[in-house]
């Protein structure tokens, strides 16, 4: 049996993202896998099969390493600017490019499999692949990026009707025709309208959501000149402090957006000072706002859903489904009554999955019916220690088990963008070179992340 020091279980930004880490500053006989079917950097974000996708964040702030902010741009060369939003596609050319660069590291491997489970074993853990082999692994993370979008809500015949695409990340739009009811209007539901113009759809197209509005869009705006300070006491509060903010940003000649950026970095200080009760309250009633302004679209994407606007060919509507019957979808709107569509395909983009979802993944759904890992009090993902550490369906941390990017999402406020997954990718390499240290602090990697 083959033993590790870590075991990578999932190979997109996150995965990625810690092994580079890893090879530049683990000791030289720290050995590591990374447990990934496909080619490693694309995931569900990355490995979109239209060009046309392209990044919801600008080039500048794209590197996958905090110490090195302009690894990114530099890799783009005469490809992209930093103020661009470049092709989806090439940055996870760019991702899989530093991963196998790490990869050429002495004792660090790609497995091309997936893992199947993985059981405790005295201060380790054995993992088993599909295809039967086991390896052990002082310590995992766990890195298995966005699960599906949640479809439980959806009628069933909704969801048996042959146009049916229950992930929106993965699929190939170019064999779409006729009319499509594309659920939900963020900006997954966008990257569909680029996908079908891509591919010169030209039927129509109907979105649906329960307010039936769609992601503020990106401007050039100068930057905020203060750090905003909020009333973290409760969940209204918080609200009303923010937009107090907002409102004396625009008197002084400063854009809404100067302070949605401005707010960002200190998104996480902030919501760890929130009570969790207020935290679950801002989650049921208000995040999603929040979210409509802090993850905006380029303005090349926004131009696609105007022209398909223009063109008659978009119908917005807000409301859910009632009803499904002989091909014919029932509408209930917002503002009362219904009316009825007709469509050729139904493309779920209701926005990432939440723990329901991971239930359904053969090794996560095993670890949560076994206690290994557990679900975090608001259903948004996975329970973490301040650490990173996943914590057990008996409330205990599970030492050296560690999970990293959009699962841990629920347990710390942003787990979306990759600023945010770049930090908790270097905060989870720190613990993993404390643990292979005996918990001796290097000065070396400590003060490259700091």
């Amino acid at each position: 049996m083959i033993d590790l020091d870590v075991a990578l279980v999932g190979g997109g930004f996150s995965g990625c993202a810690v092994a580079v880490n890893l090879a530049r500053y683990a000791p030289p006989n720290f050995s590591l896998a990374i447990f990934e079917p496909h080619d490693l950097g694309r995931g569900a974000a990355y490995g979109t099969r239209h060009r046309e996708h392209v990044l919801n964040t600008r080039a500048h702030m794209m590197s996958m390493r905090s110490d090195e902010p302009d690894d990114f741009v530099r890799w783009l060369g005469e490809r992209g600017g930093p103020q661009d939003f470049v092709s989806r596609a090439l940055y996870g050319e760019y991702l899989n490019d530093r991963a196998r660069a790490a990869l050429g590291r002495s004792q660090f491997t790609h497995v091309r499999d997936r893992v199947a489970a993985i059981q405790a074993q005295g201060d380790g853990f054995i993992l088993r692949s599909s295809s039967g082999a086991r390896v052990r692994a002082r310590s995992v993370v766990l890195t298995t990026g966005n699960p599906p979008p949640q479809d439980e809500h959806l009628p069933l015949a909704v969801r048996l009707h042959p146009g049916y695409v229950a992930d929106p990340w993965r699929f190939d739009y170019r064999a779409v025709g006729g009319h499509v009811l594309v659920v939900g209007s963020g900006l997954t539901a966008l990257d569909v309208l680029v996908a079908l113009n891509g591919a010169g759809h030209r039927g129509q197209v109907h979105v649906l959501s329960r307010h039936g509005r769609y992601p503020e869009v990106h401007a050039d705006v100068k930057p905020y000149d203060v750090i905003p300070a909020l009333d973290t006491r409760d969940a209204r509060s918080l609200l009303r402090s923010f937009r107090r903010q907002a409102a004396d940003a625009a008197s002084r000649g400063f854009d809404w957006r100067a302070v949605v950026d401005a707010v960002r970095p200190e998104a996480e200080a902030i919501w760890r000072r929130v009570p969790p009760a207020e935290q679950r309250r801002f989650a049921r009633h208000a995040r999603a706002l929040w979210e409509r302004y802090r993850h905006r679209a380029p303005q090349q994407v926004e131009a696609v859903r105007a022209e398909y606007e223009r063109a008659g060919l978009l119908r917005t509507y807000a409301g859910r489904i009632a009803a499904m019957d002989r091909g014919a979808v029932t509408i209930a709107l917002r503002g009362g009554g219904s009316l009825a569509v007709h469509p050729d395909w139904i493309v779920n983009c209701t926005g990432v999955g939440r723990t329901a979802a991971m239930a359904k993944d053969p090794l996560l759904g095993a670890m949560l019916r076994e206690g290994i890992v557990s679900a975090d009090p608001s259903g948004l993902g996975l329970r973490v220690g301040h650490d990173y550490t996943a914590i057990d369906s008996g409330g205990d941390r599970v030492p050296n088990l560690y999970v990293a990017g959009p699962p841990v999402r629920g347990s710390r406020f942003e787990a979306t963008a990759v600023p945010e997954l770049r930090r908790i990718a270097e905060q989870v390499t720190i613990e993993l070179l404390l643990v292979r240290a005996g918990s001796h602090s290097s000065p070396r990697f400590m003060e490259a992340f700091s």
